[in-house]
């Protein structure tokens, strides 16, 4: 039989709850203030506490956070006449497990005193993790144990001394920075700059200038000469996200990089000259790219001069449980709020969802799901997977909008014979619009067949 604490001031209001929870097979105590209060909790154990926020000898707020501090599982169910946004938005911070408002509408208690019982019943069904062992938490460490990763983490240690250019390929979300990072800080340049350009974030001229730097009027705006990432990297390690992205210009001085360990800074003529690993890495598959003429054949040979492939998580699930282990503690850590208990109907859920968007899609999750929970409990109800999705039908590689729509127009150009006039007319969008669209994203057109 489950034991519930009644804590009310109000004579009426206690005795009204005592008998309705007694008719509903609880045993129930009850406490007229603060400090009676925590000396029944501590000697009767209750399964469930319903406790009012006015309540003489000391306030409701302190008498959750005392209860909440010695039992952290021990469901809390504030009633208060005082039924405002704050009240509640302070409750739930503190650990309440809901919030109802008085006058009490009994069909609303007894539900949330069903879901309650729930949660400790849950919490008896935890998930075992005592067959993987808990990772030593360090906020940028790679996490698996499963043969691929063991693959992966061999060519991180054959490569982390060498100078050379590695490519890193994987879906998006599959933790291809993670590496690189591995990379650099495991080998000998560990000390030296370690420095990140996402190439998709930045349109092609300000990529330039981020790479290689610029001279004082070398554009508007120009008002000072500004080194780039590869003389900041000097020494270090350079890595370039979503390589795919930049244009065939600047793949031309990329190259040229690559080929000479020299550069200029857009608008000077001074050569400059940069010791720096490169590590590159695409969710996109380069050879295709390279096919289509959107990526340049001798770049995509150079960058490649050792390749890493990052499976996605669909192909590791026997890695999930000890991922689970190490994003809750990297939330308990960031967040100051955590849950112990996985309950093993949450880790089926988890182990069975297909995960498109990879690792960081299970970290945001999980951290959704630990900010909803209201105790120390993983509620499956909060992880809130789209279960509507069929796993049979998803896309086996998610991307971003821009690579959507570069596919796309680079498609339709292809199927028109790249006559732009009739790409426009199919896309729906003005030809200038369409040219607009071709140098944003770097599509290269091949060269037109000589007149006559």
């Amino acid at each position: 039989m489950n034991t519930v604490l009644v804590i009310d001031d109000d004579q009426s209001i206690r005795r009204t709850l005592e008998l309705h929870l007694k008719g509903s097979g609880f045993r129930v105590h009850t406490a007229a203030d603060g400090p009676g209060a925590l000396r029944c909790a501590a000697s009767e154990a209750p399964h469930l506490v319903l406790l009012d926020l006015r309540l003489p000898g000391m306030d409701g707020f302190d008498v959750l956070r005392r209860l909440k501090a010695d039992r952290p599982d021990l469901p809390v169910i504030v009633i208060t006449a005082y039924d405002d946004m704050t009240t509640a938005i302070e409750a739930v911070r503190l650990g309440a497990f809901d919030h109802l408002g008085k006058p009490l509408d009994l069909e609303h208690l007894d539900e949330a005193i069903r879901r309650a019982l729930e949660m400790l019943e849950l919490s008896g069904r935890g998930f075992v993790f005592c067959d993987t062992p808990s990772v030593p938490y360090q906020p940028h460490m790679i996490v698996g144990r499963s043969r691929v990763m063991k693959q992966v983490y061999k060519a991180i240690g054959a490569v982390a001394d060498s100078s050379a250019t590695v490519l890193v390929q994987g879906e998006s979300g599959t933790g291809k920075e993670l590496v690189a990072r591995a990379i650099h800080y495991n080998g000998t340049l560990r000390s030296r700059p370690f420095i990140v350009v996402a190439c998709a974030a930045l349109a092609p001229a300000l990529l330039e200038s981020e790479l290689f730097g610029h001279e004082r009027g070398a554009f508007t705006g120009a008002y000072q000469t500004k080194p780039g990432k590869f003389e900041l990297a000097r020494g270090g390690t350079l890595f370039l996200d979503e390589i795919s992205e930049i244009s065939l210009d600047i793949q031309v001085k990329l190259l040229r990089f690559l080929q000479e360990r020299e550069f200029e800074r857009v608008g000077g003529v001074e050569t400059i000259r940069a010791d720096v690993r490169v590590i590159a890495a695409t969710n996109r598959d380069l050879a295709t790219l390279v096919a289509r003429g959107a990526f340049r054949q001798d770049l995509y040979y150079r960058l490649r001069v050792v390749t890493i492939d990052l499976p996605p998580l669909r192909e590791r699930r026997e890695d999930i449980p000890l991922l689970v282990q190490f994003f809750l503690e990297k939330i308990r850590r960031e967040l100051g709020k955590g849950v112990e208990v996985v309950p093993e109907e949450a880790m089926e859920m988890l182990l069975d969802y297909p995960w498109p968007g990879n690792v960081r899609e299970l970290e945001n999750a999980l951290r959704r799901a630990v900010l909803l929970s209201p105790g120390t409990v993983l509620l499956p109800g909060t992880l809130r997977l789209d279960g509507s999705l069929d796993p049979a039908r998803l896309p086996l590689v998610v991307k971003p909008l821009r690579e959507v729509e570069r596919e796309h127009i680079e498609n339709v150009l292809a199927f028109t014979g790249y006559e732009k006039k009739r790409a426009a007319e199919i896309l729906g969008i003005s030809r200038p619009t369409l040219d607009k669209r071709i140098r944003e994203h770097g599509i290269r057109l091949p060269p037109r067949p000589p007149r006559g």
